[in-house]
């Protein structure tokens, strides 16, 4: 599974910055985006937070599956 954020949704409320602070970061232009990577079963937990509380409804977990699609 990844986290990614969806740009155009993203207005910088910095909810999942603050939720899961490993998986997601602000960029230079004040929008989030989320670690490259595959997430753990570590980062499960942080990654749905961060998906629940998102006010713009930015956050996207998406498995393998789903990406190739």
């Amino acid at each position: 599974m990844k986290a990614r954020v969806d740009a155009e949704r993203c207005q910088s409320h910095g909810v999942c910055v603050v939720t899961a602070p490993e998986l997601f970061r602000f960029q230079d232009d004040g929008t989030a985006v989320a670690v490259d990577r595959e997430l753990g079963r570590a980062d499960l937990d942080g990654a749905r937070a961060a998906e629940a509380s998102c006010p713009e409804l930015a956050i996207v977990l998406e498995d393998a599956e789903e990406r190739v699609r």
